[in-house]
Protein backbone atom coordinates (compact mmCIF):
# COMPACT_ATOMS: atom_id res chain seq x y z
CA UNK A 1 0.00 0.00 0.00
CA UNK A 2 3.20 2.48 0.54
CA UNK A 3 4.71 1.00 -2.47
CA UNK A 4 1.39 2.69 -3.88
CA UNK A 5 0.81 5.56 -2.25
CA UNK A 6 4.40 7.06 -3.20
CA UNK A 7 4.18 5.98 -6.98
CA UNK A 8 0.67 8.23 -6.30
CA UNK A 9 2.38 10.83 -4.79
CA UNK A 10 4.99 10.95 -7.59
CA UNK A 11 3.33 10.69 -10.21
CA UNK A 12 0.91 13.92 -8.63
CA UNK A 13 3.86 16.24 -8.16
CA UNK A 14 5.08 15.55 -12.09
CA UNK A 15 1.46 16.29 -13.00
CA UNK A 16 1.80 19.54 -11.05
CA UNK A 17 5.25 20.51 -12.23
CA UNK A 18 4.19 20.01 -15.69
CA UNK A 19 1.40 22.21 -15.64
CA UNK A 20 3.27 24.94 -13.48
CA UNK A 21 5.80 24.37 -16.32
CA UNK A 22 3.25 25.40 -19.10
CA UNK A 23 1.37 28.04 -16.89
CA UNK A 24 5.00 29.88 -16.73
CA UNK A 25 5.51 29.65 -20.36
CA UNK A 26 1.69 30.85 -20.96
CA UNK A 27 2.73 33.57 -19.01
CA UNK A 28 6.09 34.79 -20.10
CA UNK A 29 4.47 34.71 -24.03
CA UNK A 30 1.75 36.99 -22.69
CA UNK A 31 4.40 39.67 -20.99
CA UNK A 32 6.62 39.61 -23.72
CA UNK A 33 2.81 40.19 -26.25
CA UNK A 34 2.28 42.63 -23.83
CA UNK A 35 5.51 45.44 -24.13
CA UNK A 36 5.34 48.52 -25.88
CA UNK A 37 7.37 48.60 -29.16
CA UNK A 38 8.47 51.62 -31.41
CA UNK A 39 9.17 51.25 -35.07
CA UNK A 40 9.60 53.19 -37.84
CA UNK A 41 11.74 55.95 -36.54
CA UNK A 42 13.28 58.34 -39.29
CA UNK A 43 14.20 61.88 -39.46
CA UNK A 44 13.75 64.21 -41.99
CA UNK A 45 16.47 66.45 -42.81
CA UNK A 46 15.51 69.93 -43.39
CA UNK A 47 15.52 71.25 -47.02
CA UNK A 48 17.06 74.25 -45.62
CA UNK A 49 20.57 74.02 -43.89
CA UNK A 50 20.14 75.38 -40.29
CA UNK A 51 16.32 74.61 -40.39
CA UNK A 52 14.73 72.15 -37.96
CA UNK A 53 14.59 68.11 -39.22
CA UNK A 54 11.30 66.25 -38.00
CA UNK A 55 11.36 63.12 -36.59
CA UNK A 56 8.57 60.26 -36.88
CA UNK A 57 8.24 57.10 -35.05
CA UNK A 58 5.66 54.68 -34.25
CA UNK A 59 4.86 53.21 -31.08
CA UNK A 60 2.43 49.89 -30.05
CA UNK A 61 1.29 50.40 -26.57
CA UNK A 62 1.47 47.33 -24.54
CA UNK A 63 -0.94 46.88 -22.14
CA UNK A 64 -0.55 50.41 -20.63
CA UNK A 65 -1.25 53.33 -22.46
CA UNK A 66 2.21 55.48 -23.46
CA UNK A 67 2.72 59.14 -22.73
CA UNK A 68 5.67 60.53 -24.22
CA UNK A 69 6.75 63.86 -22.23
CA UNK A 70 9.42 64.75 -24.36
CA UNK A 71 12.55 63.40 -26.47
CA UNK A 72 16.21 64.22 -26.75
CA UNK A 73 19.40 63.37 -28.40
CA UNK A 74 22.97 64.10 -28.48
CA UNK A 75 23.14 65.02 -31.79
CA UNK A 76 20.73 68.31 -31.70
CA UNK A 77 20.68 71.13 -29.22
CA UNK A 78 16.36 70.58 -28.59
CA UNK A 79 13.76 68.33 -29.98
CA UNK A 80 10.46 69.29 -29.29
CA UNK A 81 6.65 67.35 -28.77
CA UNK A 82 4.85 69.32 -32.04
CA UNK A 83 1.18 68.64 -33.67
CA UNK A 84 -0.29 69.54 -36.86
CA UNK A 85 -3.57 70.96 -37.34
CA UNK A 86 -5.99 73.09 -39.70
CA UNK A 87 -7.41 76.61 -38.33
CA UNK A 88 -8.86 78.82 -40.90
CA UNK A 89 -7.66 76.87 -43.73
CA UNK A 90 -4.23 77.10 -42.63
CA UNK A 91 -1.98 74.47 -41.66
CA UNK A 92 -0.31 75.37 -38.30
CA UNK A 93 2.39 73.50 -36.07
CA UNK A 94 2.42 73.81 -32.22
CA UNK A 95 4.37 72.92 -29.27
CA UNK A 96 2.68 69.60 -27.24
CA UNK A 97 3.42 69.00 -23.59
CA UNK A 98 2.77 65.00 -24.64
CA UNK A 99 1.64 62.89 -26.82
CA UNK A 100 -0.65 59.69 -25.44
CA UNK A 101 -1.10 56.22 -27.33
CA UNK A 102 -3.77 54.37 -25.80
CA UNK A 103 -3.14 50.45 -24.59
CA UNK A 104 -3.08 48.14 -27.03
CA UNK A 105 -2.95 50.98 -29.92
CA UNK A 106 -0.52 52.05 -32.58
CA UNK A 107 0.03 55.97 -32.46
CA UNK A 108 3.17 58.60 -32.39
CA UNK A 109 4.46 60.86 -34.84
CA UNK A 110 4.08 60.85 -38.29
CA UNK A 111 4.30 63.08 -41.43
CA UNK A 112 1.79 65.96 -41.35
CA UNK A 113 0.44 65.12 -37.52
CA UNK A 114 2.59 64.78 -34.56
CA UNK A 115 5.98 64.89 -34.96
CA UNK A 116 9.04 65.79 -33.29
CA UNK A 117 10.83 68.78 -34.26
CA UNK A 118 14.20 68.55 -34.31
CA UNK A 119 16.54 72.10 -33.58
CA UNK A 120 20.39 72.40 -34.13
CA UNK A 121 21.00 69.21 -35.21
CA UNK A 122 24.50 68.62 -35.62
CA UNK A 123 25.24 69.47 -39.80
CA UNK A 124 27.33 66.33 -39.97
CA UNK A 125 24.07 64.35 -39.99
CA UNK A 126 23.92 62.96 -43.60
CA UNK A 127 20.99 60.44 -45.08
CA UNK A 128 21.37 56.82 -43.75
CA UNK A 129 23.21 57.99 -40.77
CA UNK A 130 22.06 56.64 -37.31
CA UNK A 131 20.49 59.43 -34.58
CA UNK A 132 19.54 58.16 -31.01
CA UNK A 133 16.97 59.55 -29.74
CA UNK A 134 15.70 59.18 -25.97
CA UNK A 135 12.25 59.02 -25.66
CA UNK A 136 11.04 60.35 -21.97
CA UNK A 137 7.82 58.61 -20.41
CA UNK A 138 5.63 59.74 -17.87
CA UNK A 139 6.55 58.32 -14.53
CA UNK A 140 9.83 59.14 -15.54
CA UNK A 141 10.75 56.21 -17.64
CA UNK A 142 12.97 56.74 -20.95
CA UNK A 143 12.81 54.80 -24.22
CA UNK A 144 15.87 54.57 -26.54
CA UNK A 145 15.26 54.35 -30.19
CA UNK A 146 17.77 54.32 -33.07
CA UNK A 147 16.54 56.89 -36.02
CA UNK A 148 17.62 56.68 -39.70
CA UNK A 149 18.10 59.95 -41.37
CA UNK A 150 16.55 60.62 -44.84
CA UNK A 151 17.17 63.34 -46.95
CA UNK A 152 14.36 66.39 -47.29
CA UNK A 153 12.61 65.33 -49.96
CA UNK A 154 12.21 61.49 -49.11
CA UNK A 155 8.99 59.70 -48.84
CA UNK A 156 8.48 58.42 -45.44
CA UNK A 157 7.19 54.98 -45.36
CA UNK A 158 3.89 54.79 -43.71
CA UNK A 159 3.28 52.22 -40.69
CA UNK A 160 -0.79 52.37 -41.16
CA UNK A 161 -0.58 52.08 -45.20
CA UNK A 162 -2.59 49.25 -46.35
CA UNK A 163 -4.79 48.93 -43.00
CA UNK A 164 -7.79 50.69 -44.54
CA UNK A 165 -9.64 53.05 -42.81
CA UNK A 166 -9.12 51.65 -38.56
Amino acid sequence: MATTFNRALGWTACAAAVMLLIASLLLSARADAAETSVSAATIRLPAVAGRPAAGYLTIRAGDAPVVVTGAETPMASRVELHGTSMAGGVMRMNALPEVRVAAGQTGGFTPGGNHLMIFGLRRDVKPGATVPITLRLAGGKTMRVDAVAVAAGAAIADPHAGHGAH
